[in-house]
């Protein structure tokens, strides 16, 4: 038997092995000193024990010395454009022609276990501005936000992303996506880390275009700080961004589902804000495709990379994105193949394996989701009725490939498989109703209060919109007068308040402003008020044109312009959208207003002219003089358009009587 050694005597502990430390960890882990497992965008062990992960530090190199930017070789392919700037190109050197030839886009095969397409234009120049004087741009040199080389425009443009373009492309919701999200990929991602810095290029070039009165104290641009100069620069900044991504994939490149929907995303920014519209519905339906593939993937018992789980802020962007392109469709009517479709075409298909036996199959399970009794903020009531439009618009969708009404209207025979979406509707309204009669409540900024009103506006208007997507006749819109109302009053608040605001940070005294008239400018894809319209009545002479991804108060106004025949209504959302020139994704407040004002221009022909003060009140637009609107062609950068109107009930080929045309430019 073994004796017990003596209490006194040490015990010897045995050491831990020496390892140098990991310094790649996140923040949280770092302090709370745990090994972080390194998943991005957030690490599991944050996420298991219901902390914020405050992100990774970036790699900092051992030695500070700076590192030049070697030039990157050129394409031997030569696919690329010349038009563009590779990377090794000067941000300042123009193209040497102005309207280069869009060519169609070119399929990139993704190397991964499924083959996925991404589309990526081959020139995605849209139209170049020839600044008065080509500026000299300094050689590159170091910037460090976060330890990547940035020459110093690139790093100042960085900043006015971060600072300024981030909150405005969020509209009137906080968003984790553009304000943490996309700042940390834009750390290690080139393709990111361009395209965020061509928005903020973007975002220069309409603040330069809309200044009053021109020029501004140095920013440290010198002569480059001009809108010429701010929107070339942001198309090279594009090129690069695109280039970068595509040779990565050439490259067969290891890159996330995650880093491509998010170049996606910033993609369909950049085409939205300059007004090409037909790439941004192609980036979005590509987006679409690959959260679809890997939905149908997730089904398989395969093991799945960590870098390649798309969290939930992404799969909504996506849905937001698909709402507003489908709801540009409705209004607009695309040709084949700019038509977003939400469910897919093999569901579409009855006589596919994977289709419902039956439209009301799919309409059970589809009407049946769950409104909360209460909205403890309009972040959780926003999530709520992005998800019922969605389902709204797949259901009408799915009805659509088995009744094919005239202008996509469905017969008013099926209308009882939906009626669970406007109980639905209303019931979301209930529990909306205590947040939004807080808004006026002390503590309540002016954009939640904004944020508050346009929520609102779009139920109203996805309720009007619903309903008549059952009947053929223009006349049963006159049953919506109160939500019309309510959709301008609602749009007026906005506006009126949004007007205050700038007004109080630009002049301080309202009452002694001497600004009275507004900028004139001329943007690419984005204008102001043309002379001879309404915005030198109502005076909003400090809204500046804007650009947010989100839908605002523009499609609600634009129903209202062309569905409501109440003259004074009408007219007063007219005013809202032309007097606040705004974009809205896809959405352009100055077009929706014109193809408002030519819509009424033909409906009151023969009625009394309206002088303003109530002329002709009581006067109604007659069933025959009412049109719906069959088509729009248009040209957002050139800001031209062939509008085609007839009559709601008719069929594609027989005669109507009502069918006009017409070209407008503004």
């Amino acid at each position: 038997m073994e004796e017990p050694k003596p209490k006194d005597e040490t015990v010897k502990k045995q050491r831990r092995a020496s390892r140098p430390k990991v310094k790649t960890g996140c923040n949280n882990c770092k302090n709370r000193r745990v090994k972080c497992d390194e998943t991005r965008p957030q690490c599991l062990k944050c996420v298991r024990s219901g902390r914020q992960c405050e992100g990774y530090p970036a790699y900092k190199r051992t030695v500070e010395s700076a590192i030049p930017i070697a030039p990157r070789p050129e394409n031997p392919s030569g696919s690329f454009s010349s038009s563009i700037s590779s990377s090794s190109s000067t941000a300042g050197s123009p193209p040497a022609t102005r309207h280069p030839v869009r060519k169609h886009p070119r399929v990139i095969q993704v190397p991964r276990a499924r083959k996925r397409q991404v589309v990526i234009p081959d020139n995605p120049v849209v139209k170049y501005i020839s600044p008065r004087q080509t500026p000299e741009l300094p050689s590159p040199t170091i910037y460090r936000p976060g330890g990547f080389a940035f020459d110093s425009l690139e790093g100042q443009y960085f900043q006015v992303f971060r600072t300024h373009t981030a909150s405005e492309l969020s509209g009137f919701f906080d968003s984790e996506f553009w304000q943490r999200s996309v700042l940390q990929e834009s750390h290690s991602e080139a393709s990111i880390r361009h395209a965020v810095v061509a928005l903020g290029a973007l975002y220069k070039t309409l603040e330069k275009a809309s200044e009053s009165p021109p020029g501004s104290p140095d920013n440290g641009l010198g002569t480059f700080d001009t809108a010429p100069s701010h929107y070339n620069f942001a198309l090279q900044q594009y090129g690069k961004a695109l280039t970068r991504l595509r040779e990565s994939l050439e490259n067969r490149e290891m890159r996330s589902e995650r880093t491509i929907l998010i170049s996606i995303v910033l993609f369909t920014c950049f085409q939205s804000f300059t007004g090409d519209h037909k790439a941004a519905i192609s980036q979005i339906q590509h987006g679409l495709g690959l959260l679809e593939e890997r939905r149908q993937d997730s089904k398989q018992p395969l093991i799945r990379r960590k870098e390649d789980v798309v969290e939930d802020e992404l799969v909504q962007i996506f849905t937001r994105l698909a709402i507003q392109a489908k709801s540009y469709d409705m209004a607009f009517h695309f040709p084949h193949p700019y038509v977003i479709r939400l469910t897919p075409q093999s569901r579409q298909d009855p006589t596919s394996p994977q289709s419902q036996s039956s439209p009301s199959d799919s309409s059970s399970t589809s009407t049946s989701a769950h409104i909360p009794e209460i909205f403890f903020n309009a972040q959780e009531a926003r999530t709520a009725l992005d998800s019922l439009c969605e389902r709204i618009m797949r259901f009408q969708e799915l009805l659509s490939s088995y009744h094919h009404g005239p202008n996509n209207i469905l017969p008013k025979s099926v209308q009882s498989l939906g009626m669970g979406f406007g109980m639905q509707l209303k019931q979301w309204g209930a529990t909306f109703a205590p947040l939004l009669d807080s808004r006026r409540n002390r503590g309540v900024s002016i954009t939640e209060r904004a944020g508050i009103d346009v929520l609102k506006m779009l139920q109203l208007m996805t309720g009007i919109l619903y309903q008549m997507g059952f009947s053929t006749s223009e006349m049963d819109f006159d049953n919506f007068y109160p939500q019309f109302k309510e959709i301008v009053e609602l749009a007026k608040e906005v506006v009126v308040d949004e007007e205050l605001n700038l007004a109080q940070q630009r002049c301080g005294n309202i009452s002694s402003c001497r600004h009275k008239q507004p900028p004139s400018y001329d943007f690419p894809g984005l204008t102001s008020h043309q002379p001879g319209t309404s915005r030198e009545e109502v005076d909003y002479s400090h809204i500046k044109a804007s650009f947010a991804l989100d839908l605002g108060i523009v499609p609600p106004l634009f129903v209202v312009a062309t569905k409501c025949r109440d003259r004074k209504l009408r007219r007063e959302a007219i005013r809202l959208l032309m007097s606040s020139p705004r974009r809205e994704g896809m959405w352009d407040s100055i077009l929706s207003g014109r193809v408002g004002s030519w819509l009424m221009h033909i409906e009151e022909a023969g009625l009394t002219p309206w002088d303003g003060r109530g002329a002709g009140f009581g006067e109604i637009v007659s069933d025959e003089r009412r049109v719906m609107i069959k088509e729009i062609l248009f040209d957002m950068q050139s800001r031209e358009a062939t509008l085609r109107c007839g009559t709601r009930g008719a069929r594609e080929g027989d005669r109507d009587d009502r069918a006009m045309e017409t070209h407008i430019w503004w």
